[in-house]
């Protein structure tokens, strides 16, 4: 199972809506090389709604070979589609390509029946083969929010894991009891550094967090720090990442980002339309980032002996 930090990596695109390989390889070496432990690529932050299939496998192309290339990391591929074939097509790519996991939020537009699902769930499994399958809980996106019900159909048919988007602690807490009172061979991967101080608590492992698109150094740091006997350099580091999250927030997550790697001095390229980021309308906003980002570095850099950063 995988575990440590993953960033839902951004995929960066030029004028024409071509992916930017050069930028989106630069930026994956980059979270990696600043202790990031793995990619997820084509989600909400790598615009995966946003491509074809055949831009999809291309950024797993890339993702792979830049993993091989940092050993001990992990590579997962986000495989969600609107239809079962898309989706299978994709899976089936990823596994051929030596991919660690795929994960895949539910389909979207309509409103799925749980048999529905199970059914969707069950294709990729198959695909799969081997390869671990992840549930992806993102209801903000879908409309239907995953339970236990759904959680113990989906384990029926194979899936291992379930990302949650929606950080919900019950549900974590079921799925730790799920696993440990009944055996159930199923983990819980939280979507975001918020909360990090209580999932740890329950046994979380691993999560896949957006912050480690522009500030992969400081979630590095406050992950390491979580595993040591240090409550209060811990708490200290936890709590100046989430602030960071929610002060660098405006408009969309894939313009917060952008804004953010831009405030650290890197010439980020274009999203894929419809998706646009004037940069010239928030140039304040850009040096308020900095400002934020600088002072959560020194932060950091003060409790943690082992901070570093890659340029």
């Amino acid at each position: 199972m995988i575990k440590g930090t993953l960033v839902p990596a951004l995929t960066f695109f030029d004028k024409d809506g071509n992916i930017d390989e050069k930028f989106t390889s630069w930026h994956m070496n980059w979270v990696l090389d600043n202790g990031v432990n793995g990619l997820f690529v084509t989600g909400t932050y790598g615009s995966g709604y946003l491509m074809s299939p055949e831009q999809r496998v291309r950024v797993y192309e890339i993702a792979r070979e830049i993993t091989k290339a940092h050993p001990g990391t992990f590579c997962v591929a986000h495989v969600g589609s609107n239809d079962s074939a898309s989706s299978v097509y994709l899976t089936e790519n990823a596994r051929d390509l030596g991919y660690d996991a795929v994960s895949a939020v539910n389909p979207y537009t309509f409103k799925y029946r749980d048999d529905e699902l199970v059914g969707y769930y069950s294709d990729l499994v198959k695909a799969a083969g081997k390869m671990p399958v992840f549930a992806y809980n993102n209801p903000s996106l879908t409309s239907k929010a995953i339970g236990m019900d759904l959680v113990r159909k989906f384990a029926e048919v194979g899936v291992s894991a379930m990302k949650d988007s929606s950080l919900n602690r019950d549900l974590a807490l079921a799925i730790r009891e799920f696993r440990e009172n009944e055996g159930a061979d199923f983990e819980y991967i939280s979507g975001s550094t918020k909360d990090w101080d209580y999932f740890r608590t329950i046994g979380v492992k691993a999560m896949i967090a957006g912050a480690c698109n522009y500030v992969p150094d400081l979630v590095s740091s406050m992950y390491r720090l979580s595993l040591k006997d240090d409550d209060e350099r811990f708490m200290k580091a936890c709590e100046s990442v989430n602030y960071l999250s929610s002060f660098t927030k405006v408009g969309n997550s894939l313009i917060s980002s952008h804004l953010a790697l831009r405030s650290r001095g890197y010439d980020v390229p274009y999203m894929k339309r419809p998706l646009i980021c004037p940069y010239d309308e928030y140039k304040e906003k850009m040096a308020e980032d900095k400002a934020a980002i600088d002072e959560a570095v020194e932060l950091i850099r003060a409790i943690d002996p082992e901070y570093k950063f890659v340029n």
